[in-house]
């Protein structure tokens, strides 16, 4: 089989385990979420917002450090995902999530929010600076916002879908936000780390 059409297949294979919530241990090697959580300081009793939580992969691993005395709002603009979303906290009994629906340049996140993550989710943002702009006033003073998305140079294939970390970079200057620093120990993602200027 041809290179390309393997390469297609493998991408065409992976949306589909992701669609059924298959491949946890294939994102956690890829995510890494403790240590991404080590690195950019999540502890117990904070209160996380995460831009474009979808069914919640990242949401669990937030909620799950942050422990019974902190809080995570899951915001998405897909009705459908939030309600899978809330469907396992109430399987799984798990009562420190909360979700919302926002808009495309704005999550409507409440105010007072000790970190904010956006993960898999800033490429396709309609408006990413809109919605950073808007995100400002979510967060405590100092408080961070830290981007997970995957960084084209990183990948084996070639893809116009992800932007590159140079667009990533400009979104970020033409918000309110400034870049704190990136870390890259990731295979496939760059994390941002960027806070209020």
């Amino acid at each position: 089989m041809h290179r390309g059409k393997k390469i297609g297949l493998a991408l065409v294979i992976g949306a589909c385990c992701l669609s059924f919530g298959l491949t946890s241990d294939v994102r956690d090697k890829y995510h890494q979420p403790d240590k991404v959580m080590d690195v950019v300081g999540v502890k117990p009793g904070m209160i996380i917002g995460e831009v474009g939580a979808g069914t919640g992969y990242f949401t669990f691993k937030l909620a799950m450090r942050v422990g019974e005395s902190g809080y995570v709002y899951a915001n998405d603009i897909s009705k459908r995902s939030l309600r899978s979303l809330r469907e396992r906290c109430e399987r799984e009994g798990i009562t420190n999530i909360e979700t919302i629906v926002g808009e495309v340049d704005d999550p409507l996140l409440p105010r007072g929010l000790d970190m904010v993550f956006i993960v898999n989710a800033f490429h396709d943002l309609a408006h990413p600076v809109s919605l950073l702009n808007h995100l400002a006033d979510s967060l405590k003073p100092k408080a961070k916002v830290v981007i997970i998305d995957r960084d084209p140079a990183k990948l084996e294939y070639s893809t116009r879908h992800f932007l590159t970390k140079e667009e990533v970079l400009q979104k970020i200057e033409e918000s309110v936000f400034e870049l704190d620093r990136i870390e890259t120990f990731l295979s496939q993602h760059n994390i941002y780390i960027i806070y209020v200027s």
